[in-house]
């Protein structure tokens, strides 16, 4: 066999070697891709977990805490002890385990306690709800929902209202207070029920 055949045959074996290693490892990428290679799933899922999680952790707010003070001297102040922003709102702050006191000049304190609330900031109002208790002076409030327009002093108290001071006790629909005339009304919904009420002597 002379040379010249020997170098056309080793070279057609390098090439059909060449040949069958490329189909087989193209042939093997096409198969994980139609199965899902694991290990690339596996990558994946956690970039989505981490890119979930920054998320999460952008939108929570620990430890939050705003003060607030008019010309007048009025003072508003409110603590959670974490919350997060209402989606497509900027403003709007859901919160969670809410202490919130309202400084009237010349009057006295508002205390504000509860589970849950919505804040705005830039109108200071804000709806307490989840077990809401209010206190100042001898007057001791429970109910359900309390909305608070700061900027006109008014306080809307409402759903399942129970009124206690030292003296009476009173079960009605709702109590709205004026936190600059200092005055109050307590009231049902429906004006033929009567409001409940315990009065000592």
């Amino acid at each position: 066999m002379n040379r010249s055949l020997l170098i056309q045959i080793g070279i057609l074996v390098f090439i059909g070697i060449i040949g069958y290693s490329t189909f087989t490892y193209l042939n093997n990428n096409e198969i994980s891709e139609l199965r899902g290679d694991p290990d690339l799933k596996v990558i994946e899922e956690l970039k989505q977990n981490k890119e979930t999680n920054n998320i999460q952790t952008s939108n929570q707010i620990i430890d939050l805490a705003y003060k607030s003070s008019d010309e007048r001297g009025n003072i508003y102040e409110i603590k959670s002890v974490s919350g997060s922003i209402e989606e497509g709102s900027e403003n709007m702050l859901i919160l969670n385990d809410v202490i919130a006191k309202i400084l009237i000049n010349n009057y006295g304190t508002f205390f504000i306690k509860s589970g849950k609330a919505k804040y705005n900031k830039y109108t200071l109002d804000t709806h307490f709800f989840d077990d809401v208790n209010l206190n100042y002076l001898n007057h001791s409030i429970k109910s359900e929902d309390l909305f608070l327009k700061y900027i006109d002093k008014e306080i809307r108290i409402s759903n399942n209202v129970v009124y206690k001071n030292q003296e009476n006790l009173l079960k009605a629909d709702e109590v709205d207070l004026d936190m600059i005339t200092k005055t109050s009304k307590i009231y049902m919904k429906d004006k033929t029920a009567k409001i409940k009420a315990i009065i000592k002597n």
